[in-house]
């Protein structure tokens, strides 16, 4: 296949952007979750994945992290941390989940629609800031050098931030081997789109792919 257009790897950081909006019971977290942009829902779901921490988080997302430390809820907390984000189609979907579950918990125990936190939650979105790198490949199987040389937020930003951008909502990866090549890299494509980026960490994300990459090429090439 001729003209096949080259893959810039980019990276990006992710600017956190404060709402104004807040809610230091579970009733006022319902509230302003009901009317929040979808953009939060993401952001809550997926920055901790950028987010430097010390500390080792038992559960994956903001909203299981407040409902554990700061209402002292641990029945809902695990309850919206089984959510997992690749599953939905956009965030309007998962946060009506969301809702159901935090409805649910509310009828199940009364005074929690009451109940003071001692630390607020606060609602925040992010804005992408992309940046051009220095690294590019043209054929698939530059796949194997190029994946090792990935920063985590560049892998954050092909890897999984993609599946908001592609149509086909796929990594950038499988969106360019797609366009480029057809149905010829089918099998890393489906391999691909078979790894979820959420339960598991940057970290191992990437030594995983870097495994899964490396013995698809060197088995074609056996």
């Amino acid at each position: 296949m001729t003209n096949i257009l080259p893959f810039y790897i980019k990276d990006c950081a992710l600017a956190t952007i404060a709402t104004g909006l807040k809610a230091r019971t579970l009733m006022e977290f319902r509230e302003k979750l009901s009317a929040i942009d979808p953009a939060c829902v993401y952001y809550h779901f997926w920055s901790p994945r950028l987010r430097p921490s010390f500390e080792h988080w038992l559960y994956l997302n903001d909203f299981s992290q407040w409902f554990r430390k700061s209402l002292h809820d641990d029945v809902l907390a695990e309850r919206v941390d089984v959510l997992d984000p690749t599953d939905y189609v956009n965030m309007e979907d998962l946060r009506d989940d969301l809702l159901k579950i935090v409805d649910h918990r509310l009828h199940e125990n009364e005074a929690l629609a009451s109940y003071q936190s001692a630390e607020e939650f606060y609602f925040a979105k992010s804005k992408i800031i992309i940046f051009q790198t220095r690294l590019r490949f043209s054929q698939p199987a530059e796949l194997v050098h190029i994946v090792p040389l990935l920063t985590l937020s560049s892998l954050f930003f092909h890897f999984i931030d993609a599946r908001r951008r592609t149509s086909d909502k796929i990594d950038d990866f499988s969106s360019w081997l797609k366009d480029s090549f057809g149905d010829e890299y089918q099998d890393l494509i489906s391999m691909l789109r078979k790894k979820d980026p959420y339960i598991i960490s940057l970290s191992d994300l990437k030594i995983k792919l870097i495994k899964m990459i490396t013995q698809y090429f060197v088995k074609d090439n056996a």
